[in-house]
């Protein structure tokens, strides 16, 4: 039997609860959440469709694609236990990665005068990835929730009270986070602290 059927086998054993909670952790996960935030901020702040495309795929590319791919190749190397580098230990040092290539796209936004929305949008994530890498040198905070609840402040920020509505997505994530044993309350809810503080006052300063 092949370790995906084996995978597959386990996971139907597992309870309906747990099969949830990591449906709901692949589907919130990280790398999608900054993708979609970056189109739709780089579509409410750019001038054109096109530059709307453009601005998005560098703010996405550099934030989430990118370190996601690294991700992927780690994992299939050996070097990663899994996608969500479960590991505290392995996530220190993919930080590293993570914020080298948020700075990268940051610096590309500015060089080519992209909408302050979208430097912002960059810039606070990478102040909030930051300080999620320092305080995971000693503590497994949530990074599942802080990006969360960061995509769901700014999207509140620039669209206003009815984005309200994406806020019950971060109860889930966090829902699911706790559920699977991947993190503890604490954690998560730090998680969420952080999404919010970093991302209210940076992109607030700098939108």
């Amino acid at each position: 039997m092949t370790g995906r059927h084996v995978d597959q086998e386990l996971a139907q054993r597992l309870p309906p609860r747990l099969r949830v909670a990591r449906v709901v952790g692949e589907l919130l996960s990280p790398a999608p959440i900054i993708v979609v935030l970056a189109l739709v901020v780089a579509w409410d702040s750019s001038p054109t469709p096109g530059m709307a495309i453009l601005w998005g795929a560098i703010a996405a590319g550099f934030a989430s694609l990118l370190p996601y791919a690294i991700v992927l190749h780690g994992v299939r190397r050996g070097r990663l236990s899994d996608k969500n580098i479960s590991l505290r230990e392995q996530r220190i040092r993919f930080g590293v990665v993570a914020i080298t290539s948020m700075l990268i796209g940051l610096a590309v936004l500015v060089a080519f005068d992209a909408p302050a929305e979208m430097v912002a949008l960059v810039a606070s994530i990478a102040v909030g990835v930051v300080c999620g890498w320092v305080i995971t040198r000693w503590w497994k905070i949530s990074a599942h929730a802080a990006i969360a609840a960061a995509a769901a402040t700014v999207l509140l920020l620039v669209f206003g009270t009815a984005l309200l509505a994406a806020w019950p997505l971060v109860g889930a994530i966090a829902w699911s986070r706790v559920q699977t044993g991947d993190h503890t309350p604490a954690q998560v809810l730090a998680g969420i602290a952080l999404g919010i503080v970093v991302n209210a006052t940076i992109f607030s300063l700098l939108r």
